[in-house]
């Protein structure tokens, strides 16, 4: 599996954020998977001349740990790209949490063989 531990981790991959926006998703999805299988070390690559620096941060949870949603209504400071990597059920689990705190748009999915591959898009909810 590329980034997951085992088939019920979820490898969640955060980029086109500020740090403040990846603390709030990753506050949601720690709380929702309380054992993840930890975090990974941000990664930050060297920018191409005149080019500003990629960061991506990186978090594995694990899906048999999910406790019944509690983070609803979360704000962010703009538009985060999720990429999630797993198997089929833990990683819709991941999507389902992710919904209950923040408006989804799903970018597109692809499957693999043991493991498939999705791209959403969170923003804040709409107040009212």
């Amino acid at each position: 599996m590329s980034g997951a531990e085992s088939a019920d981790h979820v490898s969640v991959h955060l980029t086109g954020c500020a740090d403040d926006d990846a603390g709030v998703v990753f506050g949601v999805l720690e709380e929702a998977f309380p054992e993840g299988a930890g975090p990974s070390p941000t990664e930050s690559r060297p920018a191409r001349p005149g080019a500003a620096a990629a960061t991506v941060w990186c978090l594995v949870v694990d899906a048999r740990t999910r406790r019944p949603p509690r983070a609803a209504g979360q704000t962010l400071g703009g538009a985060v790209t999720v990429d999630l990597f797993g198997a089929a059920d833990p990683v819709r689990q991941v999507k389902e949490e992710l919904a209950e705190a923040f408006s989804v748009e799903d970018q597109g999915t692809v499957p693999g063989e043991h493991e498939l591959e999705a791209r959403l898009r969170l923003t804040s909810r709409p107040a009212g």
